[in-house]
């Protein structure tokens, strides 16, 4: 009776902690999710206080430097106005009195660039950078920057000397290094040239200082050979080539052309006309003198003759 007693009241108490155990498992698990819930809140809080400390940073940084970097940006902008100005003004000056236009756009140049300068070192003032230490900086870097760039510096060098030397000018028609042109263009590092067939060449000037410069102004010179007949009247041959020459207004009338007997070939006196024009006329005065000259001998008898060998045959009797 007294087992069966102990058994009942055991069979009771594990009732009674089966009937208990949901709710003491529901309270341990509302205190892990408010454990859950009291670091996903302290986590928001912390991204919160970070992007509030960022905000006032750059609240602090913008009253701080805005007024300097605003001040920095007008100086470079009213540098950049200022150097337009001064060029204009210079170009015009210096038109005015006659320089040389390679000299000219030289001086604008490097007056534009000085100011340019002036106002990049003022405007770094402003933004808080050391003028001396960068000047100092600058110095040891373009010194080193010398020696790795010696090839191509010797070309500004020699532009410079060809600039302010002037043994020719944009516009000139010059042959130098192997090549014949007009000067379109002379600057620091370079000689523009144009071809009489319109091809561009762009020459260092490192090549041109110390080589042998054939300048023709600002003529080409054009020759006309024409061949006669032995039997023509050749006065008559050479006033009628010298009155179409006269006619065509692009010959050049500062420098007489030259005519006269340049050979007497095998089969033709051969009259030459040495005459200027500009290169951009060069082969368009060519063709049209051309047919204008063969149209006149043609209109005044006088004979461009084909080539031609007399041949003598002799018998000899035995």
């Amino acid at each position: 009776m007294m087992c069966w007693t102990r058994a009942v009241k055991s069979l009771a108490a594990a009732g009674a902690f089966l009937s208990a155990a949901p709710a003491v498992w529901a309270q341990q698990g509302g205190v892990a999710g408010a454990v859950s819930a009291a670091a996903g809140n302290t986590g928001q809080e912390n991204i919160v206080e970070s992007t509030r400390k960022i905000v006032d940073w750059i609240i602090e940084m913008a009253v701080k430097y805005s007024f300097q970097v605003l001040a920095g940006i007008i100086i470079l902008f009213a540098g950049w106005m200022v150097a337009r100005y001064v060029a204009r003004i210079l170009q015009r000056f210096l038109s005015d009195r006659g320089v040389d236009i390679t000299v000219a756009k030289f001086i604008v140049m490097v007056s534009k660039m000085i100011v340019m300068a002036l106002a990049l070192l003022l405007a770094l003032g402003k933004f808080g950078v050391e003028i001396a230490p960068l000047i100092a900086g600058l110095s040891v870097v373009g010194f080193g920057t010398t020696f790795a760039m010696q090839g191509t510096l010797s070309n500004y060098v020699a532009g410079a000397s060809l600039i302010f030397t002037k043994p020719f000018k944009v516009g000139d028609i010059i042959e130098v290094a192997g090549e014949l042109g007009e000067v379109q263009d002379l600057t620091l590092p370079r000689t523009i040239l144009k071809t009489v067939d319109g091809v561009t060449i762009f020459i260092p000037n490192k090549h041109i200082i110390g080589e042998v410069i054939q300048n023709y102004s600002e003529l080409k010179r054009l020759d006309i050979k024409v061949g006669v007949s032995y039997k023509a009247d050749l006065a008559k041959a050479i006033d009628v080539m010298r009155k179409v020459i006269a006619q065509d207004a692009r010959v050049h009338d500062r420098t007489k052309p030259n005519l006269g007997i340049s050979e007497f070939a095998d089969s033709s006196v051969n009259i030459h006309a040495r005459l200027r024009v500009k290169q951009a006329d060069y082969y368009d005065t060519l063709f049209s003198l051309n047919k204008a000259i063969f149209d006149a001998f043609k209109a005044n008898g006088v004979e461009i003759p084909f080539p031609q060998r007399d041949v003598h045959f002799f018998q000899h009797k035995p």
